[in-house]
């Protein structure tokens, strides 16, 4: 008799469980993170008797959650990479936005400025003309200001998004490690049984985490995790978590450095491990794709400064004066580490604009050596002491430093925010050409000049005439061509029988200037090279300067100013459709895990209905048998009586 009553018992307990979980499932169908929980039973011992063992009821072995470890770190890994392409897309997208619009604005303004250019040659002497061109040289300068204001204004947003994310991941961590003691106490008070909705909404928070940054969970053999990022930097361990931090940049205090503080109080920087996540696409787009649009930005202002410059250079201005900087000139960057202990110093310049590349170079001694490394091709070159002439640039050190001391060399980074004109009087602009060329009318022959284009400035001005002189023995018997004499003396071989058409020679010391002669000179001619002492009217070195704007100046001699920030452009697009690809791709995914764990443990209202009717129906049944079991009492007593 005791035993029938046990067993009831043992039944509406246990049934009773089974629908209090049930009704849990029901009410928790809405609550993100909530894994269905199922009730696992067992009999109870069975008791032994003489015709055998009798059963002795049912009990509750544990209630789980349908939950799958695998899948849930299938998804976080997923929602990782989607926030990371999400993010990068975003920001990216930003950036092609304010490029677009600036591409119209700038390439146009190019235009004009060599429009007013080509105005200034066509009335060299107008000021006019002249104001014109000053204006839109500003106009350009002012663009290119306001764009790299624009993508340093897009650094401080990073800058803000970075520390709401660290301040986030922090408080997740903090939480983390609660839940994690929290766990802990639960499971020992427990005998070791799951405390299923601690694990939920401490995986929910994993989940959480995943979105700003990729991580590497394991879990103790108290059920506890540990969380990693980075290469393994630990973020919680059990219960204690480390915070993140942001720091100033080693070269670059407004670039924020990513820093895990130890319990020893050292802060371990952690921006290039960091992975997944938006915190990730942050920094990538930052150190990638927003560091590239300054460079390049800034390299074509240093290129339209040097080579402008350089032209207008080998002109005079209206007061025959020789043409000085029409830009003001851009030095390169060689920032410091903050972390350096010695007393070296190093320098950098520009010797040839043409080959200067859109990249930092990173400057480290060794102890022994100083070796340079461009961060964009990872090729690394041991200078040892320096100097060293790589890639248009001219790198040198002085001595003093210490082992680990580096250097960040940073050829045209931000130079677009450094673009000036620092022309003031539109008579100091240059338009004409230092020499001019004549031929005598008492000449016999037609021989003559047709152009004569310096390259530098070099013996200008000449200190008199330059007299040329046609002999057919100019350069010994039967060896026709010009004696030079004045201003410079030399020869010059020339035969009219077969170079009339047109022979170019060069006059390296005078401004390694290049001479078109052409013509038949008789016995005796003079032609005459002379400085220009009434410029006003030239425009020579206007055309040259507008011949500017289609000639291949920059990377290697293979763009154009305006084939340059095309090519910029086009690149930040190139990179924001594949971003926007490889988003849309990742969110796939993430969506597919998503769905793959809830079907697992997501609720189910029709199975829960259906639970639910089973399982009152098993304690409506198991009810019965304790009505029959007092009834069989009732009966025995009465035999008594």
């Amino acid at each position: 008799m005791p035993n029938v009553l046990n067993v009831a018992t043992s039944g509406l307990l246990t049934m009773q469980k089974a629908l209090a979980t049930t009704g849990h499932n029901i009410a928790n169908v809405s609550t993100e993170g909530y894994s269905r929980q199922t009730v696992t039973f067992e009999s109870r011992e069975a008791g032994a008797g003489s015709g055998g063992f009798v059963g002795n009821g049912v009990r509750t072995a544990t209630i789980v959650r349908a939950y799958d470890a695998f899948l849930g770190k299938e998804l976080r890994d997923t929602t990782s990479a989607a926030k990371h392409f999400e993010v990068f897309s975003q920001m990216a997208g930003k950036l092609d936005d304010l490029l677009a619009e600036q591409d119209g604005g700038v390439a146009t303004q190019f235009e004009r400025l060599f429009s007013s250019i080509q105005d200034v040659s066509n009335n060299p002497s107008a000021t006019p003309e002249r104001q014109v061109l000053l204006g839109e040289a500003r106009a350009l300068v002012t663009q290119f200001n306001q764009l790299d204001t624009a993508l340093a204004s897009m650094n401080d947003q990073i800058n803000v998004r970075l520390e709401s994310m660290v301040q986030e991941i922090n408080a997740i961590a903090k939480n983390v490690a609660l839940i994690n003691d929290k766990i802990d106490s639960a499971r020992a008070s427990a005998g070791g049984q799951p405390p299923n909705d601690l694990l939920d909404k401490r995986d929910l928070l994993l989940q959480q985490l995943s979105e700003y940054i990729g991580v590497t969970v394991t879990e103790q053999s108290n059920g506890a995790v540990n969380i990693l990022v980075g290469t393994g930097q630990p973020l919680v361990v059990g219960t204690r978590f480390e915070s993140l931090s942001l720091g100033p940049g080693r070269y670059d205090p407004v670039a924020f450095e990513v820093e895990i503080e130890q319990a020893a109080g050292n802060s371990v920087p952690i921006t290039e491990a960091v992975s997944g996540g938006a915190m990730q696409g942050l920094l990538r787009f930052r150190d990638e794709t927003l560091s590239s649009a300054r460079h390049e930005l800034g390299l074509l202002a240093t290129g339209v400064t040097e080579t402008f410059n350089a032209q207008h250079k080998l002109g005079l201005d209206l007061s025959g004066t020789a043409g000085g900087n029409f830009f003001a000139p851009i030095a390169p960057i060689a920032a410091s580490d903050y972390q350096n202990t010695g007393t070296s110093v190093a320098t950098v310049s520009i010797s040839n604009i043409a080959e200067v590349q859109p990249t930092d170079y990173k400057l480290y001694y060794n102890g022994t050596a100083w070796q340079l490394t461009n961060q964009t091709s990872g090729e690394t070159n041991n200078i040892g002491l320096g100097p060293i002439t790589i890639d248009g640039l001219t790198i040198g050190v002085t001595a003093g430093a210490n082992i680990g001391d580096s250097y960040l060399i940073r050829p045209a980074y931000r130079a677009a925010s450094a673009f000036r004109v620092e022309i003031t009087q539109t008579s100091k602009i240059a338009a004409a050409a230092p020499l001019v060329a004549s031929a005598p009318i008492t000449n016999q022959g037609d021989a003559k000049i047709n152009s004569i284009e310096n390259t530098n400035m070099t013996g200008i001005p000449v200190a008199a005439d330059v007299t040329m002189t046609y002999s057919a023995n100019a350069l010994g018997a039967g060896q026709p061509g010009f004696t030079l004499s004045g201003g410079i003396t030399g020869t010059i071989g020339y035969n009219p029988a077969n170079e009339s058409g047109g022979k170019t020679v060069t006059l390296a010391n005078l401004g390694g200037s290049s001479l078109q002669l052409a013509g038949v000179p008789a016995e005796g001619d003079v032609l005459t090279i002379a400085n220009n002492t009434s410029g006003g009217g030239d425009n020579r070195n206007a055309l040259r300067l507008s011949g500017l704007q289609s000639t291949g100046l920059l990377l290697n001699s293979a763009a154009s100013y305006q084939a340059m920030y095309a090519s910029t452009v086009s690149s930040v697009g190139i990179q924001t459709r594949q971003a926007t690809t490889s988003a849309e791709t990742q969110s796939t995914l993430q969506a597919q895990a998503n769905q793959s764990l809830n079907s697992l443990a997501g609720v189910n209202l029709d199975e829960e209905a259906a639970n639910l009717l089973k399982f009152q129906q098993a304690y409506q049944a198991t009810a019965q048998m304790v009505a029959t079991a007092n009834e069989m009492f009732n009966t025995l007593l009465s035999a008594f009586r």
